[in-house]
């Protein structure tokens, strides 16, 4: 029946009786939808503008969209679904009650994320006129892009290394930003013209706040493939090759690698930021430091007052002092290998249960009790139960069905070995010396070769090559079989000409359609001046590397970075394309160490520096920062951390054995020492000897490319045949992940995470799903950030200054097994070794 009422009178019953409802229904009502009551709150408003009409229509959308979206329960989509089925009979037949609960569901969803996770952190709502891209922001943003570039940078090649996180910019921004609003004088420079602006334009504002953190994020991808690059090309104990040395060399190869990677995340912004599905659950937490922040209100949830800023720092207080006991009072809390001590000397007791990193860590109960030992693989408070299930099950299968099963038969010779080592090791079991096989120039010595031993790898080191040749194949198949109609779609709207923000109809899209888009022009120009400086690279010193370097590693980046960024954004979990890279260089280059490094460090370079880029991108969506500022504050604050980090570099350069373990102690250079052993392996032995050739010991893990190709196809069947199973939640990249995580890690670095994640993921989450809104993620950042400032503490007053804390149990009992004293399953006499007897 029409309803002939004015429309002012229509809005306003409706308004009632959302009122209404808010005094007859518990927030229980809204629990099966996964909307909590603060959802509800919020969406008051634009229910009470809503027709029936656009309710049905919002969530008909939602079902199409999301109806068998891993991400969000099934128990959601089906109350969903019962709900636009009360919905479809006639106007006159539904309940006023019902009709209430359709607007207020279909506000929310269409008003609001529809992931409880992007609202509980993530405001629907946006100040245009909020300061942003201050002078102060600047100022603030590049000394701490700056700052931990450098420091970085400084104890990258140190042994323990040490690595200053975000949180650390974060924290203490917060007070320099606060100081600056209190201090600065608030005149108006420009007054009336495009470029007015003034020191102090009001409160430091939570804008200003997030893009001085993504400044600070920008050298992030440096550090781990280009720097070590240098250390191996330029030092005499690796290539000796003096050119590397020189500033207009370093400048090139890493803006080479900054800039293309900055260049290639704009282009892909129409498929892993601004889709909705694309969640990127590492944002979680930057996000929810910053609101803990910026904001101090008081609102009570379950009976608990403390705001968010008092509970983040009374968290990180605790974890600042509990830290101390794992780090340096009682290391036996990170190493809690409790079934070692029942038969200190079994060998076969430490292999499976040991904590250590050279064993599997398969110890029934909790295995640690340091927080950033479990939490490194994934964090259980912000990542999704159903993600951790597929990542600490798979992890245990594989463990238990292949890795064992390999190791106690001595395949591939692996029970003369670690079972979970990432070296590899020569016919007598010890470290392969690769000095005993390079010749002249850095080239195979093939008579050396012969009278010295073949290479041999650990059960999990060759089983997680396997492995990683089966991602290759798996994520793209993935992605055509899940994302393909979505992506399809997009790629029309491109053609069309469709901005990126009008693509999209979720609240954060219509939000940001406010602000000037960046042109795809300008990153694609970007990009192409990245290009320019690889080429120089390539051409302008002589790095053996060949002309198509560049083009090759660009090109498979860019057909690799939407597959991995998309598991990436959905799951946290990065796909490695090391192998991939690492064959190819190893046929094309063969017998050139520097070139293989050079297109080895191109290729994952590129492809991690876009991920970081597209990550801090997502962040800037959330949380509206004006695309051109990002723009900009992006790639200046990549240049600067490029010149501070190869001043830096370049200082270590000087410093007296540096990355020789003999003479520095410290200084060791692991990541560089890893990097230049691969180009021996790779580059001098080649993968044809150990993978490719059908000779090869290894030979049969190249049939993890078929089996990558075919396992999610399998998984995709079984979701279609039953849809409505648990079949839904199953990510079959994220349960590759099983196979992928050892050497170093093991089980117990991450097993306890199941606990937790029930915990906060299940348990607290569906119960109380005020406190977990409120506190959950804050919870998260206020760990890190307490092991972070206790980790530096005791680096700088420790370990640093030589100082040992005095020895007793807590910090040699867990030593005394053979955990920590490499026993072998299998052991040789003197003079005995293993393995075929011709390897030529």
């Amino acid at each position: 029946m029409e309803d002939k009422r004015p429309a002012s009178e229509q809005v306003g019953t409706v308004i009632d009786i959302v009122e209404d409802s808010f005094r007859s229904q518990s927030e229980v009502d809204y629990k099966k939808y996964g909307i909590s009551q603060d959802d509800i709150d919020r969406a008051a408003e634009e229910a009470s503008s809503l027709t029936l009409d656009n309710a049905r229509a919002i969530l008909a959308d939602y079902l199409i969209e999301h109806g068998d979206d891993m991400l969000i329960l099934q128990s959601f989509t089906d109350s969903v679904k019962e709900l636009v089925a009360r919905l479809s009979v006639s106007e006159d037949k539904i309940e006023q009650a019902v009709e209430v609960e359709g607007r207020l569901v279909a506000a929310v969803f269409h008003g609001n994320s529809v992931y409880r996770e992007i609202r509980a952190i993530f405001s629907n709502v946006d100040d245009p006129d909020m300061p942003c891209g201050t002078v102060r922001a600047w100022v603030i943003g590049l000394i701490w892009a700056a700052g931990l570039a450098g420091l970085n940078q400084f104890f990258a090649p140190r042994n323990p290394t040490l690595t200053v996180s975000v949180y650390i910019a974060q924290l203490f921004s917060f007070p320099m930003g606060r100081f600056c609003a209190a201090i600065l004088p608030t005149t108006v420079f420009l007054r009336d013209t495009r470029f007015e602006f003034s020191l102090n334009p009001g409160p430091f504002s939570i804008k200003e706040h997030m893009l001085i953190t993504i400044m600070a994020n920008a050298s992030s991808g440096s550090v781990t493939y280009i720097t070590p690059l240098f250390f191996d090309q330029y030092l005499p104990m690796f290539l000796g090759q003096s050119w590397a040395g020189t500033w207009s060399y370093q400048i090139c190869a890493m803006l080479a690698l900054q800039i293309t990677g900055f260049g290639l995340a704009g282009m892909i912004r129409r498929f892993l930021i601004y889709p909705p599905q694309m969640i990127w659950f590492f944002t979680l937490s930057q996000a929810a430091l910053n609101n803990a922040l910026h904001n101090q209100s008081n609102s009570h949830v379950h009976g608990w007052k403390i705001s968010r800023f008092n509970f983040f720092f009374v968290v990180c207080g605790l974890m600042f002092m509990y830290y101390w006991l794992p780090g340096t009072i009682m290391p036996i809390l990170t190493f809690f290998n409790w079934t070692t001590w029942i038969a200190p000397t079994s060998a076969t007791l430490s292999i499976l249960t040991g904590s250590y990193y050279f064993n599997l860590g398969l110890n029934p109960l909790l295995t640690t009790f340091d927080w950033n030992w479990f939490s490194g693989v994934v964090d259980p408070i912000i990542y999704p139960f159903f993600v951790v299930v597929q990542i600490v099950g798979s992890a245990l299968v594989w463990a238990v069905l292949v890795v064992i099963p390999v190791f106690f038969t001595n395949t591939w010779y692996t029970a003369y070995l670690p079972i979970n080592s990432w070296y590899a090791y020569d016919n007598t079991g010890n470290q392969y010396n690769f000095s005993r096989v390079v010749g002249p120039g850095s080239t195979l010595n093939e008579t050396a070769y012969r009278e010295y031993s073949p290479l041999f790898l650990p059960a999990t080191f060759v089983l997680r090559y396997a492995v990683l040749l089966a991602v290759i194949p798996a994520v793209c198949t993935f992605t055509w079989l899940w994302y393909g109609k979505a992506f399809g779609q997009v790629i029309k709207q491109a053609i069309r000409g469709i901005t990126v923000h009008h693509a999209f109809d979720d609240v954060h899209s219509r939000l940001m359609s406010r602000y000037h888009e960046v042109p795809e022009t300008w990153y694609l120009a970007v990009g192409a001046i990245g290009a320019a400086f690889g080429f120089a690279t390539v051409y302008g010193w002589p790095t053996g590397a060949p002309g198509w370097t560049v083009p090759v590693t660009i090109l498979l980046s860019i057909f690799f970075l939407i597959p991995i960024g998309v598991v990436y954004a959905i799951s946290g979990y990065q796909s490695s394309l090391e192998l991939l890279f690492d064959i190819i260089a190893g046929y094309a280059v063969h017998n050139r160490p520097a070139a293989y490094l050079l297109f080895r460090a191109y290729g994952l370079g590129i492809l991690e520096q876009a991920l970081f880029f597209a990550k801090d991108m997502k962040l800037a969506h959330y949380v509206k920062i004006p695309p051109r500022q990002m723009f900009a504050s992006q790639i200046i604050s990549s240049l600067v951390s490029t010149f501070v980090v190869l001043a830096v570099v370049n200082f270590q350069f000087s410093v007296k054995g540096m990355c020789n373990p003999q003479v520095n102690v410290h200084w060791v250079c692991g990541t560089a020492q890893t990097g230049f052993s691969s180009s021996l392996t790779w580059g001098l032995l080649g993968p044809s000897r150990m993978f490719t050739h059908v000779d090869a010991l290894y030979w049969k893990i190249m049939l993890g490319l078929l089996a990558g190709l075919l396992w999610p196809v399998l998984w995709y069947l079984g979701k279609r045949a039953w849809p409505n199973s648990i079949l839904r939640y199953a990510h079959p990249i994220v349960m590759m992940l099983g196979g992928v995580v050892w050497a170093p890690s093991n089980l117990s670095m991450f097993w306890g995470t199941l606990f937790f994640s029930y915990i906060f993921g299940v348990f607290i989450k569906d119960r109380w799903p005020g406190w977990w809104a409120k506190y959950a993620l804050v919870l998260s950042s206020a760990l890190t950030a307490g092991i972070v400032l206790s980790a530096l503490v005791q680096f700088f007053a420790i370990s640093n200054a030589g100082v040992s804390f005095p020895a007793w149990w807590g910090t040699k009992y867990h030593t005394t097994t053979c955990d920590f004293h490499d026993c072998r399953y299998l052991k040789l006499a003197k003079g005995e070794t293993f393995g075929p007897d011709n390897w030529d």
